[in-house]
């Protein structure tokens, strides 16, 4: 099959199904962090822990301002790496549904170790079949498929990710035990860790980068996954959440403090 193929109301529905889902994961998510974390209990424990520290104390940091400070930025953490986490994930909702497989199908553990998307030759029919031959051959510079494709996604690579590659290096060998052809993309194109990629590429991983990614993926599920995100109920959903999340922290406890402790000192 070629980049052509069309989706039909029900996949197009179903893919919709699997994201909202996991949106509504992370969401929830999110709402417990501000409950908690701009609540007026952590709030007080933030500011203790300032005072109690001569640096902060002494630089005049140990005030409602900064405490907010750092709540924001933990937050702003936490929305980056939910998000990259959604977007790696998206084409596994479109695979499952092009290739008319479960959830469950496409996201396997490989001895213990989970791949992002597995497709196996033995589930797609003969014509999906060909059309991971014929797309693996042009791609990887003639390579072969034996019994499919294990892929490992990524929008980028953080500093902190010594766990993950650790885990992708034994994958690496795990998958091809398995006749599963190993291939790893990179969406981000000015990100990537050479060195992180020079590791696994050892271990067994063929990495497609940046435009080269985003093509392959679009090639192998006939379908732009971000595509999903302009959709008019995804767009509606996302834009009330978000909405909601930004009002739960500005009118919290914690921005509340800082605000008036500001209003006190006449700034």
């Amino acid at each position: 099959m070629s980049s052509n193929y069309k989706y039909d109301q029900t996949s197009r529905e179903r893919i919709e199904k699997h994201f909202l889902e996991s949106l509504h994961w992370h969401i929830s998510g999110w709402r417990e962090k501000v409950e908690h974390d701009f609540g007026k209990e952590s709030f007080a424990r933030e500011l203790e822990a300032l005072h109690g520290d001569s640096v902060y104390r002494q630089f005049a940091f140990a005030c409602p301002e900064y405490v907010l400070v750092r709540l924001m930025g933990r937050m702003s953490i936490s929305i980056g790496r939910r998000l990259g986490e959604m977007y790696d994930k998206l084409p596994r909702f479109v695979a499952s549904a092009r290739f008319g497989l479960s959830l469950s199908e496409v996201v396997e553990k490989v001895n213990g170790l989970e791949a992002d998307l597995v497709l196996r030759k033995s589930k797609p029919s003969q014509q999906d079949q060909a059309h991971l031959d014929t797309l693996i051959a042009r791609w990887f510079k003639g390579e072969t498929v034996v019994n499919g494709i294990a892929i490992e996604i990524r929008y980028n690579f953080n500093p902190n990710d010594s766990a993950r590659l650790r885990k992708d290096v034994q994958l690496a060998s795990l998958v091809k035990d398995e006749g599963l052809f190993p291939a790893y993309l990179i969406y981000s194109g000015i990100s990537p860790r050479h060195e992180a990629i020079a590791r696994l590429t050892r271990a067994g991983w063929n990495f497609l980068a940046g435009i080269k990614a985003t093509d392959f993926t679009t090639e192998l599920l006939g379908m732009d996954v971000m595509e999903i995100l302009e959709r008019p109920t995804i767009r509606q959903e996302l834009e009330n959440e978000v909405m909601a999340i930004m009002k739960s922290i500005f009118t919290s406890y914690a921005f509340m403090q800082a605000c008036n402790a500001c209003i006190k000192r006449g700034d």
